[in-house]
């Protein structure tokens, strides 16, 4: 988290910008989810309308690539808790269609030790504007696979289903992750069935989207190990056909 009032404390207000954005580069590169807060709109503890620095301090922290904002006063104690929570979401989404590719954050992979993960997370996100993919499906125990996926910082959303309420949480704060809860499955196969069925009756997928799914074969938290890409109408159509990669103990 950058808090800036605590940061304030220990660097000179000048430097705070720069720091800011150093810190939030080094986060996506580690893959971490990073928040920027205190006094996003300190003006909307007492009034319902923020100021134009305001609006342009949050709109940075989008452009800088932030994960998520926290609002802190203005919720906690101040005169417009919903306004400003409006306000907040409205300014950030329009950031988000302004934003320019150019100012993307590049990871880089160790050709050395690469992890896989890794790799097919950026293939993964790399595919959604070379295939005009709708969307990244991947099941998650940790919320590891998801996070690595957000770093990449994708046009379309990850579609994030969760084991648990408690991974679900976590990948809120994560960007451009959508994480649902869905009981576990006997395999990745009944999951991936599963995910597609509701994401249908929600709405969030048309049977003539194309998506990649990226899951794992190794157990509890054990990392991804393949991605497979296909239209949902062709998935399902041939659900009795259809083989994902397993791996059976023996």
């Amino acid at each position: 988290m950058v808090a800036r009032g605590d940061l304030g404390i220990e660097v000179a207000q000048e430097k705070i910008p720069g720091i800011q954005r150093m810190i939030i580069r080094k986060c996506v590169l580690a893959k971490k989810p990073v928040i920027v807060a205190t006094q996003m709109l300190h003006t909307m503890i007492n009034n319902p309308r923020p100021t134009r620095a305001e609006v342009t301090d949050i709109a940075n922290a989008i452009y800088y690539r932030t994960d998520a904002l926290m609002l802190s006063g203005e919720t906690a104690y101040g005169k417009y808790p919903v306004e400003a929570v409006q306000t907040m979401a409205k300014i950030a989404a329009q950031a988000e269609k302004d934003k320019i590719e150019e100012n993307d954050i590049r990871i880089p992979l160790s050709s050395d030790n690469i992890d896989v993960t890794a790799f097919l997370a950026k293939q993964a996100v790399k595919a959604t504007s070379k295939m005009h993919i709708r969307a990244i499906i991947t099941d998650s125990y940790t919320g590891r696979t998801a996070r690595f996926l957000a770093a990449f910082r994708g046009k379309y959303p990850v579609l994030a289903m969760c084991y648990k309420e408690k991974t679900m949480r976590l990948l809120s704060l994560s960007y451009g992750v959508l994480p649902i809860y869905l009981e576990e499955k006997d395999n990745a196969q009944a999951y991936f069935f599963s995910a597609l069925d509701l994401l249908l009756k929600e709405g969030r997928l048309v049977e003539e989207d194309m998506v990649a799914y990226l899951s794992g074969s190794f157990g509890e938290g054990g990392g991804t190990s393949f991605l497979e890409i296909n239209k949902v109408k062709t998935i399902l159509s041939k659900a009795k056909d259809y083989l994902l990669p397993t791996f059976i103990e023996r």
